[in-house]
């Protein structure tokens, strides 16, 4: 299979945090495998919108080069994530179409960003995390359980949802991933989470990680 890494770098500094980029390299993969970071001009970005639009872009011109290459698959990792070395030879193996690693949000109560439920327009947007049910997250552990998705930081995707599926941000309200992850339902996609791939969310300083109860902990840098 082959798979085309795509690191959407920050447009502020660190444009992508040293564990980030060396977990990226530390990959274990058989075959030969393309990394692309993409880059963007910060003073073009002002504000949220503008950013959100930036992101989007990248996410779209990554699924461009991942179809027009030739690629069996797109694996994005966010600039913010570190990935455990067999994160791609795990998530390959998987019998789906869109697999997502397992991390939390680093932001709020660091709830895991694995969902089971997702809702969006006509509704109000609005999700159920894993994290809401600490025993359903204790049997998950380290298992490959179905979910809504939602979640670009370390995420397999392959080629016929690629090509069936474009980023988008409609209304600027929610991020394009949780966007990508109600156009995948819809298109009848099968999402997992593989809650074996446990990644750590870097900020201000610190990591934070899931644990098996649906919880948090942090390590510092």
């Amino acid at each position: 299979m082959r798979v085309f890494v795509y690191c959407p770098l920050a447009p502020t500094p660190p444009i992508v945090h040293a564990p980030a980029l060396a977990s990226i390299f530390a990959l274990h993969w058989m075959e030969p495998v393309d990394i692309v970071f993409g880059r963007a001009d910060t003073a073009k970005y002002p504000d949220a919108q503008a950013r959100n639009e930036n992101i989007t872009r990248k996410y779209n011109q990554a699924r461009a080069m991942a179809i027009t290459g030739g690629y069996d698959a797109l694996l994005t990792i966010e600039s913010d994530m570190v990935i455990p070395p067999l994160a791609l030879e795990r998530m390959s193996r998987i019998d789906a179409d869109v697999v997502y690693g397992l991390y939390v949000s680093r932001h709020g109560k660091h709830s895991w960003l694995a969902f089971s439920e997702l809702t969006g327009p006509p509704a109000k947007y609005a999700g159920a995390s894993f994290s809401a049910s600490p025993d359903f997250c204790k049997e998950a552990w380290g298992s490959v359980v179905e979910s809504a998705g939602v979640g670009l930081g370390c995420t397999l995707i392959h080629r016929p949802v690629l090509e069936a599926i474009e980023f988008r941000n409609p209304d600027n309200l929610v991020a394009n991933d949780w966007h990508f992850a109600m156009d995948a339902k819809a298109y009848g996609y099968r999402q997992v989470h593989d809650c074996g791939v446990v990644c750590g969310h870097m900020a201000d300083g610190k990591t934070f990680w899931p644990t098996q109860d649906g919880g948090w902990l942090e390590s510092e840098g």
